[in-house]
């Protein structure tokens, strides 16, 4: 899990692949530390919110970087939501994540300030303990935002980062 807050930033490319490589020279003259652990990777992922019909599948890798932001690349299915996306606008950022133990009362106070948050809290289905939502583009100024419960990289896969902290300090 990142050292602060600013989790990730998120990009959509074209080729995983390509862009895994690119990324891997760009981190190690700018940021070595990201290439210091196993790359967190999902061939076959479904990144629709729950309940969503799998429109969005997505392979997707992120470098893992315990000391800071963390670099997450997103290749999009063809035919999905975030593949048509793509398709018109081409490689570009997605979104910024930032971690809190309570997405929801984020989620409350942001809108309490008048931020537009979109939807409610989303609960993954095959991670229980992962719970995100998002700050509308239009409040960020062009960026959208994902609000997330911490997370750890273990042996190239997602944890709750905050039962691994209870883990760790106990």
């Amino acid at each position: 899990m990142p050292s602060g807050p600013l989790a990730h930033i998120c990009f959509l490319v074209e080729d995983l692949d390509k862009a895994i490589e690119d990324w891997t020279k760009i981190l190690g003259v700018l940021d070595p530390a990201q290439l210091e652990q196993r790359l967190v990777r999902y061939d076959d992922f479904d990144g629709a919110e729950a309940g969503g019909g799998g429109d969005d599948r997505m392979a997707w890798a992120t470098f893992v970087n315990p000391g800071g932001a963390e670099i997450q690349l997103m290749a999009p299915g063809k035919d999905t939501h975030l593949g048509k996306r793509l398709a018109k606008h081409g490689e570009h950022v997605h979104h910024v994540c930032f971690t809190t133990e309570d997405p929801a009362e984020a989620s409350r106070r942001l809108a309490e300030q008048g931020i537009e948050v979109l939807g409610g809290v989303n609960q993954d289905p095959e991670w229980d303990w992962q719970q995100w939502t998002w700050v509308s583009p239009k409040s960020a100024h062009g960026t959208l935002v994902e609000v997330a419960k911490p997370y750890r990289a273990v042996d190239g896969q997602w944890v709750d980062g905050m039962a691994a902290d209870a883990k760790d300090a106990g």
